[in-house]
């Protein structure tokens, strides 16, 4: 797992390798598209997946 963080997934969600992981197709998911001023807000342990259609600021705070 060399160059990815600890807590980062495994699966390339733009080109799922389905031989190590099968069950990732059946994974249900919600997408939302936000508008300027506008903020997601994500609970602990959440997985989530992140693209930006321009340019933008994400930011995460990680408490111990």
């Amino acid at each position: 797992m060399q160059g990815r963080s600890l807590n980062a997934s495994q699966v390339d969600v733009d080109a799922p390798d389905e031989q190590r992981f099968p069950n990732f197709q059946h994974a249900k998911y919600m997408d939302c598209v936000l508008e300027e001023g506008e903020m997601l807000y994500i609970p602990v342990h959440w997985w989530h997946y992140v693209r930006s259609l321009d340019r933008a600021i994400s930011l995460s705070f990680w408490w111990g």
